[in-house]
C-alpha cells in the first residue's frame, strides 16, 4: 500500500521509474551510504500477485536479495503496535487436506538462510534503529521480533475464526500474520542465489479494531519502522557479486504489499475519482487515515477525504466522505442499522450545528455521507488534524503551541457540550478526528454519536476505561471528556495516559488551571469526571493564563 511504498521510497535518493515488460513500474534508486541500488516495487495484495511481481522484478534486474518490507497484524498478546517481527519462518496456512475427519495440514514453511539469519540477530543487537529517519518517535522504542508469520489469502480480521483457530492448531509459533510473504518468498525459493527477508511492522492485531487503529496512524508508525529496520539489515548485507565494473548490475528488490482492494466497482483505493449519485469526488491521498477501508462481519465500512469535482469552473471544496456497505441482509426490527446510523448522523450534524451536509445518497445496500472538511486556499491541500501538533515524546512545552491547542479544543469541547445536552456522545475522538481550521478547530464527524455503545468499541491509545472489555458502566459524554484529556496529556506529556502511571501533575510552566482539568478528565471512574460545559470553561481559563505569557526571549 501507498504508506508501506513511502515509508521505503524516503530512504532513497537519485531515484528513477523503471518499466518491466509487462507493465510493472518500479522506483529505481540508491539509499545513501549504502553498497546497494535499489529497485522497489509494490505488489498486490494476495500470495499469488506478490509472487508475480517478485519473480518478474528478480528476472529483469537480475536481483542478489529480496527484503520484503511492509505493515502486518499480530497473533500474540506480547507483540505491540509499531513493533517489527522479521520471518524466521515463513508458514502457509492454507496447505492440507480436508477429509471426514476434518482439516490435516500439510505445512509449506520457508525460513532465511544460515548467513541472512545471522546478520538480523547481530542488527536486532546492534543499533536496530541507526536508520531510523528523523521525525516522531515513540516514548519507548519499538521491539524488534525475530520469528515465525503466517501468511495466506484471507484478511484476518476476528481471532475467533475458523482461519485463526486453524492457525493456532497447526502454527501457534507465528506471532503475527499477513497476505503476500509466502509469495514473495516462493518466488526467490525459485532463484536460488537471490537471498530473502519478510520485514514486517505491526499495525493492528488482527481483530475487529483494525479500522480505529488505522485511524490512529497505526500504519504509518508500522510501516516507518519496518523500512528502517529494512535499511539496517541492507547495511549489513554484502554484495556477492563483482559490482566494480558495473556497480548496478544487481540490486537489492525492496518489494511492499498493496492493500486488499475489491475487485468491484466500489472500491476506493482502486481508483482516484468517485462518483456518488452523479456527484463526482476526487480522492485524495495524504498522512493520516485519508483513505480507508474496514469490514466489520457483514458491514464494510470507506472513508476519505476527497475534493468536490465542480460542475464548471473553479477548485471545489474539501468533503470527508464515508460510506457504508451492508454485504449480508438486512438487519431485523430490532437490530441495529448501520446504514440508518450514517443518515441519522446528518441529520444530526444538520441540527446540532456540526459539519456541514454536503450530500447524503442511499442506493440498495450502501449509504454515502459527504461533510464539509476545512478548506484553506493557500496549502493547496485540505489543512491537517490535531494529529500533526502532537509530540511523540516528552518535550519542553512551548506555551504559545500550549494555548493553540487549548484553546481550539475548547471548540471542540463547546461542540460536544451541544452532543450533550442532545443526549449523544461523540465516543470516538483522536488526534486525526479534529481539524486545524485556523483560528479554531473542528470535528471531523461525530463519531460514535448514532451507534449503540457496545464493550470494546473505539479501540486504541484513546479508549476511556468504560469502553473496554469488562466495564460495567456505559459510556457517555464522560467518555468525551476522559478523550479530550487524553489529547491534553498527550500535548503536555508527549505519551499516552496509562492507567498503571501516576496522574498528571504538570509542570511550572503549565497553568494550574489545566493541570486540574486534566487530571479531573482523566479519572477512572466517568461519575468523578467534570461534565462537557465545566471542563470547556476550564479550557477557557487555562488558555488566557497561556495567552498573558510573554514570548521567549531572542
Amino acid at each position: 500500500m501507498q504508506v508501506e511504498y513511502e515509508a521505503v521510497h524516503r530512504h532513497m535518493v537519485d531515484h528513477r521509474t523503471v518499466e518491466l515488460p509487462e507493465g510493472t513500474l518500479l522506483d529505481v534508486g540508491r539509499i545513501p551510504g549504502l553498497n546497494w541500488e535499489v529497485a522497489l516495487a509494490e505488489t498486490g495484495p494476495t500470495n499469488t500477485r506478490a509472487a508475480l511481481v517478485t519473480q518478474s522484478a528478480i528476472g529483469h534486474f537480475d536481483a542478489e536479495a529480496v527484503l520484503f518490507v511492509g505493515v502486518a497484524g499480530a497473533l500474540k498478546d506480547d507483540i505491540r503496535l509499531g513493533d517489527v517481527v522479521v520471518a524466521s519462518k515463513v508458514h502457509s496456512y492454507h496447505g492440507g487436506r480436508e477429509s471426514l475427519d476434518g482439516f490435516s495440514a500439510r505445512p509449506d514453511t520457508w525460513s532465511p538462510e544460515y548467513a541472512v539469519d545471522q546478520l538480523v540477530r547481530s542488527a536486532c543487537r546492534n543499533k536496530p534503529w541507526a536508520l531510523l529517519l528523523p521525525g516522531p518517535r515513540p516514548a519507548t522504542p519499538p521491539k524488534v521480533h525475530f520469528a515465525p508469520i503466517a501468511s495466506g489469502d484471507v484478511l484476518l480480521g476476528n481471532r475467533d475464526s475458523e482461519t485463526a483457530r486453524r492457525i493456532r492448531r497447526h502454527y501457534n509459533d507465528a506471532v503475527a500474520i499477513d497476505m503476500e510473504s509466502h509469495g514473495v518468498t516462493q518466488a526467490t525459493r525459485m532463484n536460488r542465489a537471490v537471498r530473502a527477508l519478510t520485514i514486517r511492522g505491526i499495525s493492528d492485531f488482527a481483530d475487529p479494531d483494525k479500522s480505529a487503529r488505522d485511524a490512529a496512524g497505526s500504519q504509518e508508525t508500522a510501516s516507518r519502522h519496518a523500512a528502517a529496520f529494512a535499511m539496517r539489515v541492507l547495511r549489513d548485507l554484502r554484495p556477492q557479486r563483482q559490482v566494480a565494473q558495473e556497480p548496478r548490475s544487481a540490486p537489492a528488490v525492496v518489494m511492499v504489499s498493496a492493500p486488499d482492494r475489491s475487485t468491484r466497482s466500489a472500491a476506493w483505493g482502486s481508483r482516484p475519482v468517485l462518483d456518488v449519485a452523479g456527484q463526482q469526488y476526487l480522492l485524495y491521498e495524504g498522512p493520516g487515515d485519508l483513505v480507508h477501508e474496514s469490514r466489520d462481519g457483514d458491514v464494510l465500512r470507506r472513508q476519505a477525504v476527497a475534493r468536490v469535482v465542480p460542475d464548471g469552473a473553479g477548485r471545489g471544496a474539501y468533503a470527508w466522505l464515508r460510506q457504508v456497505e451492508r454485504t449480508g441482509p438486512p438487519p431485523g426490527p430490532d437490530q441495529f442499522d448501520p446504514l440508518a446510523a450514517l443518515e441519522r448522523e446528518a441529520e444530526l450534524c444538520r441540527r446540532l450545528h456540526g459539519p456541514g451536509v454536503v450530500q447524503l445518497t442511499r442506493s440498495g445496500k450502501t449509504s454515502t455521507l459527504a461533510l464539509a472538511w476545512p478548506d484553506d486556499p493557500k496549502l493547496g491541500r485540505p489543512p491537517g488534524t490535531v494529529h500533526e501538533l502532537l509530540p511523540e515524546s516528552p518535550t519542553p512545552t512551548d506555551p504559545h503551541h500550549l494555548w493553540s491547542l487549548v484553546k481550539g479544543l475548547a471548540d471542540i469541547a463547546q461542540s460536544l457540550e451541544r452532543l450533550s445536552d442532545a443526549g449523544y456522545s461523540h465516543r470516538a475522538l483522536r488526534p486525526t478526528a479534529v481539524v486545524m481550521h485556523r483560528p479554531r478547530m473542528v470535528l471531523r464527524d461525530f463519531g460514535l454519536a448514532t451507534v449503540p455503545p457496545r464493550r470494546g468499541e473505539n479501540a486504541g491509545p484513546y479508549q476511556a476505561p468504560e469502553q473496554r472489555h469488562g466495564s460495567r458502566v456505559r459510556p457517555g459524554p464522560a467518555t468525551d471528556v476522559y478523550q479530550l484529556g487524553a489529547l491534553l496529556h498527550r500535548a503536555l506529556t508527549g505519551r499516552i495516559p496509562d492507567p498503571g502511571l501516576p496522574a498528571y501533575r504538570g509542570s511550572e510552566s503549565v497553568p494550574d488551571r489545566l493541570v486540574h482539568a486534566v487530571a479531573g478528565a482523566l479519572r477512572e471512574d466517568p461519575a468523578a469526571r467534570p461534565g462537557a460545559r465545566t471542563f470547556r470553561l476550564a479550557l477557557i481559563s487555562a488558555a488566557r493564563e497561556l495567552a498573558s505569557v510573554p514570548p521567549p526571549q531572542r
